[in-house]
């Protein structure tokens, strides 16, 4: 089952492998870096509306042991990666992305304002917890003070000249506001059900629609059509548009 993280914030980003942000760290801190070891953070897009989703982008120079925390607008301080869905902090030189597998996302969610998120790259392995089932991403505060503090407690001292962290900034935006949702055209097949319907939240990429089942059924979604729809209506950027599936064969419904 594919789960979504509350994710409050990310980074603004200039090309491709953008610079942390100048100054001191949520953390309070400036760490002498080891020798070669950099690292930076950055987003798929500089600024995000509640409700859409999210990846983030990040590289280190050389294979290390990698923790993303989110400073919410609210206060609360998340551990963002490794998570329950992704354990490994260990990740090889160069660029990644997270999500970076299937079984979860990041969903932007209220409140609107700054955020920060700061990542530290370790060349040792450091006791972060992964989370678990009933929290799989685990919460290191309520407040920034308390985050700060049981983040503090667990890396080194800055003066190791093990670990480097790199970390920036972002506003989130409110949601789209939405009134009563118009029809498909329905210039191909049947219609969905849909006059009077109440549009909910968009999420990025895809926003929402209906999609008829093999059986003939209508069903509304919600970010992504499934992949065994007949027909695909989906309402993105003010537009509806369609898709549809075509099924030749003994194997087709």
């Amino acid at each position: 089952m594919r789960k979504s993280v509350a994710f409050l914030g990310l980074l603004i980003a200039v090309g491709l492998m953008a610079s942390a942000q100048q100054g001191v760290s949520p953390l309070g801190l400036q760490p002498e870096p080891p020798p070669g070891l950099t690292a930076s953070i950055w987003p798929e897009r500089p600024q995000y509306r509640i409700g859409e989703y999210a990846r983030i982008y990040f590289y280190v120079s050389q294979p290390a042991y990698v923790y993303i925390f989110d400073f919410a607008p609210d206060g609360k301080v998340t551990q963002l990666f490794p998570n329950y869905y992704s354990p490994n902090a260990y990740v090889s030189a160069g660029t990644h992305v997270l999500p970076d597998n299937p079984n979860w996302k990041l969903r932007v969610t209220p409140p609107p304002g700054t955020d920060r998120l700061l990542l530290i790259a370790s060349l040792t392995p450091l006791t972060f917890p992964t989370g678990d089932p009933m929290n799989p991403y685990p919460l290191m505060g309520p407040t920034p003070d308390e985050g700060r503090a049981r983040i503090l407690g667990i890396v080194p001292e800055p003066n190791c000249g093990c670990y480097v962290t790199a970390w920036n900034t972002v506003e989130i935006l409110p949601t789209y506001s939405y009134g009563v949702a118009p029809c498909p055209p329905c210039w191909y097949g049947p219609c969905p059900p849909c006059p009077g319907y109440v549009a909910p939240p968009c999420a990025y990429p895809c926003a929402w629609g209906w999609y008829l089942d093999p059986g003939g059924a209508w069903h509304m979604f919600v970010g992504e059509c499934p992949a065994d729809a007949r027909i695909c209506w989906y309402f993105q950027n003010g537009q509806w548009h369609m898709r549809f599936r075509l099924c030749f064969g003994s194997g087709c419904p």
